[in-house]
């Protein structure tokens, strides 16, 4: 048995994320500590960091003490990072220019020029993205990722981080081409993210849960048209969803639609909620759906034959039954929060990391 010091600086997670973790890693048989201040650290600990959101103020003390202790330090990756195939690398080599990768996180003043140029309105020219059928990609939209993946860096680089564990492997992918070695450890089912009511009758045909971004916006009239216009209803909660209101939302749809906040990824979280209750995922196309198999688990479209998929869908009962079982078996069954940790923890420290 170890003592594992977790620390919570998640952006991008629901609401009680750290507390299913510290239920599993006891049931796996691990003391858990949520803390509260680095000095809560002490030799033979693990430290496991949850996201980088808050790093600054949050991760980077007990980093820097459990350096100082010779605390195994593990960072499991749940922030967007940027696609790991940009056609140009001189524009990946801009976005995380050398003055911003150090340990402070604090972009130099390049970066900064760099940055307000880039996000007031340029776009790429490219065709040759699978995730990106249009000529033309807002660079804006790469905001985000961009100072994740500084941060990122810039925390392996000064030493700071031992293990990485991403949820997603296009973020492997993208640390690799860094020379950053890394897990790839998606996030497992749990009870808290959905369970299943077997009585519960679907009468929405389709749902979107999430934020309604500039680049969601468009899309998602052009589908609430196009559902209407076929004689079904696209539902939008874009606010104050959470854990059973959101259970019992999902237990009553049809279909549930995600839109890719980064087109490159598809989010891990929202397949786990709507798989565990049944509702089939129909999602926009993301190139790499791992764990998640296109075909058996939900279906995916480029965003211009999305409506046209989502329609087909609602007209197949039979599909939809036959995708949302297999889902649901695969979840609850196979790809559960407990397996996930217990497969990381076990491997970790024999396969990759800094040498100590």
């Amino acid at each position: 048995m170890r003592r594992i010091v977790l620390v919570d600086s998640q952006k991008n997670l629901p609401l009680g994320f750290s507390g299913a973790i510290a239920d599993v890693l006891e049931m796996l048989g691990h003391q858990v500590c949520l803390a509260q201040r680095e000095h809560d650290l002490a030799e033979g600990d693990t430290l496991l960091v949850i996201g980088l959101a808050d790093w600054a103020s949050v991760s980077r003390p007990f980093l820097v003490r459990a350096g100082e202790l010779g605390v195994r330090r593990i960072l499991w990756n749940c922030e967007p990072l940027l696609p790991p195939d940009l056609p140009h690398h001189g524009l990946q080599d801009l976005f995380l220019h050398s003055a911003a990768l150090d340990a402070t996180g604090r972009p130099g003043r390049m970066q900064r020029i760099f940055d307000r140029i880039a996000y007031s309105g340029f776009t790429i020219q490219s065709w040759r993205l699978p995730w990106n059928r249009d000529r033309s990609f807002p660079v804006r939209q790469f905001s985000y990722a961009a100072k994740e993946s500084r941060r990122l860096l810039g925390l392996w680089r000064a030493g700071l981080i031992d293990e990485i564990y991403v949820s997603l492997q296009p973020r492997q992918r993208f640390l690799s081409n860094h020379g950053v070695p890394s897990l790839f450890i998606p996030v497992g089912y749990h009870p808290n993210w959905g369970k299943l009511a077997e009585t519960a009758e679907r009468d929405i045909d389709v749902v979107f849960l999430g934020n309604i971004s500039r680049r969601r916006r468009p899309l998602l009239k052009e589908l609430g048209l196009a559902v209407e216009k076929a004689g079904f209803k696209l539902r939008i909660v874009d606010r104050n969803c959470y854990g059973e209101e959101r259970t019992q939302l999902l237990n009553r749809s049809k279909i549930l639609l995600n839109l890719n906040s980064h087109p490159w990824e598809l989010p891990g979280m929202r397949m786990l909620m709507a798989m565990s209750c049944k509702a089939m995922v129909v999602s926009e196309y993301a190139e790499d759906s791992a764990p998640y198999i296109d075909g058996k688990h939900l279906l995916m479209a480029h965003a211009n034959s999305l409506a046209g998929l989502v329609v087909s869908c609602l007209g197949d009962e039979a599909q939809r039954t036959r995708i949302t079982d297999q889902a649901y078996q695969f979840v609850t069954r196979e790809h559960t929060l407990a397996s996930s940790l217990a497969a990381a923890l076990d491997s970790g420290s024999n396969s990759i990391g800094h040498k100590k």
